[in-house]
């Protein structure tokens, strides 16, 4: 059932208006597809905890096209705004903000809100917060010139934190807190699917002192892997390298969204341990071998995007390391393209993440008081 994102919203829903009348400008879906419009709006009244900032740069999530296509539920809301990995420049504060001003550079992740007051919120898992709302859906997230949320949830960047690395605030946060909590140096990590997420995950399990392997069904990737730091390089199509493989790693990381459970387990020494970041389609059947973990002492394990206090964290680590994604940059006028790739590999798949770049549109539309 669609819903519309008006109605959900309320009083505090963004409305649409005339061009010369507009806070921003966003690229929505209006109905269920890959089909996105300009969408000139007004944002509701500014509360007095919220920050309204200028979108200088927003990373396209495969999360995004599944909720524009309902793959993963028919209960979507539109117009659709997506987008919930960027960085913008503070505009304004309401009053109660004090760790913010105008002028700051801020990033901007996969949650907007949480209730504050249970056990989770209390002890630093908000993203585990039974009322915790994501930045979009119905509310309108960074595919659009300006945004406006709570401030709780804006991390503060340096002045020369480059726009580009907006996919940090998703993709990185997704793989980076189970690598971070799990791998010592000196283990043997795989690193399932070389996209979006995996490029990311091979990066930062390096720098912590991993002997990585990639692990990609495409033979192509390997060149692209080993110059991102990949030690080792497993074409899961060929079976003489699977099986040569055999028990060989203490860890594998999977940001695939096809992926095969009983492959990877065989693919880990006793005592090894899987963790799942790719989410495929709703109704895929992911059946494993329980005899298989069993008999190994294995581990299987899943997590969602991490909390703001491991955002900070990995903040830290990628300013320390010089970690930032590999993307593709599209003008924010162009998301039509952004999307023909993400969606449809049209001309091509993203080179790891799209990025979409407001700043040249920003030199033709002037945004209303």
């Amino acid at each position: 059932m669609v819903r519309n994102s008006y109605e959900l919203l309320g009083s505090r829903a963004p409305q649409p208006c005339n061009l010369g009348d507009a806070h921003g400008v966003a690229m929505a879906f209006l109905e269920p597809g890959t089909t996105v419009t300009p969408l000139p709006f007004r944002h509701p009244e500014l509360l007095d905890n919220e920050v309204r900032v200028n979108v200088t740069h927003a990373g396209c999530c495969h999360t995004d096209v599944f909720y524009a296509t309902q793959a993963w539920s028919k209960n979507g809301s539109f117009p659709l705004v997506p987008g919930h990995e960027f960085i913008g420049i503070v505009e304004k504060v309401g009053e109660k903000v004090t760790h913010l001003q105008p002028g700051d550079k801020i990033g901007f992740g996969t949650r907007r809100d949480c209730c504050e007051t249970c056990e989770e919120c209390k002890t630093g898992l908000e993203n585990h917060c039974l009322k915790r709302k994501h930045t979009y859906d119905p509310e309108f997230g960074g595919y659009a010139t300006s945004f406006q949320a709570k401030s709780k949830f804006c991390h503060k960047l340096d002045d020369d934190f480059p726009g580009e690395a907006a996919p940090l605030f998703c993709a990185g946060i997704t793989v980076f807190p189970p690598l971070i909590n799990d791998v010592r140096p000196g283990m043997k990590v795989g690193v399932v699917g070389i996209g979006g997420l995996g490029h990311l995950a091979l990066k930062f399990a390096k720098a912590m002192g991993a002997e990585v392997t990639a692990i990609s069904s495409s033979q192509s990737k390997e060149a692209d892997a080993r110059n991102l730091g990949a030690h080792h390089f497993l074409n899961l199509r060929d079976e003489n390298q699977v099986k040569s493989a055999s028990r060989s790693l203490n860890y594998i990381i999977n940001t695939a969204t096809s992926f095969s459970i009983e492959q990877c387990c065989g693919l880990l020494k006793p005592k090894g341990i899987l963790n799942l970041c790719g989410a495929p389609e709703a109704g895929t059947d992911l059946h494993f071998n329980l005899f298989q973990l069993l008999t190994n002492d294995l581990r299987v394990q899943s997590n969602l995007t991490g909390s703001e206090r491991e955002v900070d964290r990995m903040l830290n680590f990628v300013r320390l390391h010089s970690i930032y994604p590999v993307v593709e940059v599209y003008n924010f006028a162009d998301t039509q393209s952004a999307i023909n790739s993400l969606a449809h590999g049209n001309p091509h798949y993203p080179n790891y993440r799209a990025v979409l770049e407001m700043g040249s549109f920003m030199k033709t539309f002037s945004p209303a008081n």
